[in-house]
């Protein structure tokens, strides 16, 4: 009878441990295909690229938001365009990905309540291998008690994450990037 009971005792124990595990993740979204996309205009041209494969993840209850782009999945409508871009200008090779990682700021948001929010997250951007301190805003969706989508519109300077342009080509491309990314999320389910 006592075997039983330790043998009761751990099955309890695991269950539990399995289901706390698990619990952990409840409050978590996660989008693997997002879009970003980014523009230069200037007098002499139009640059722009996009990629599908930006990553982000939304944990509900801290309030933290990861974004990882890998900087050389953006495609051009020009071959040698993208080229220069990963290898001269953003230097792909020692610098792979762009980098956000921030929180949900304003307090406003019920997660759990179906609707469309404006959003201001606040954090670290990392682009080139340099961090600045950022504030983006944006608009998420809350559909069925859950997080279903998120979008952002902001400008990045080249400056300040000291991404060189040539004087030969500096007519040809902006000081300031007009970015814009959105995000389709589903919850996170942890691989068995």
């Amino acid at each position: 009878m006592k075997k039983l009971g330790y043998i009761l005792f751990f099955i309890l124990f695991v269950t539990g441990q399995v289901f706390a595990q698990d619990d952990r993740y409840k409050n978590t979204f996660v989008c693997t295909r997002g879009k970003a996309h980014f523009f230069s205009k200037t007098p002499v041209e139009d640059i722009e690229a996009t990629t599908y494969k930006a990553a982000c993840v939304l944990n509900t209850e801290t309030r933290k938001v990861s974004v990882k782009i890998p900087i050389i999945s953006f495609k051009f409508a020009n071959g040698l365009m993208e080229q220069h871009f990963n290898e001269n200008y953003m230097e792909t090779d020692k610098y792979p990905s762009a980098v956000l990682d921030a929180v949900v700021s304003n307090t406003d948001i019920d997660f759990s309540r179906d609707g469309y929010y404006d959003v201001e997250l606040r954090g670290s951007l990392e682009i080139h291998g340099v961090k600045q301190e950022r504030v983006i805003y944006g608009k998420l969706v809350v559909m069925n008690g859950q997080v279903s989508s998120a979008t952002a519109n902001f400008d990045v300077k080249l400056v300040d994450h000291k991404i060189e342009v040539p004087k030969l080509v500096f007519a040809n491309i902006a000081e300031v990037i007009k970015v814009d990314v959105e995000f389709v999320f589903q919850r996170y389910q942890k691989a068995n």
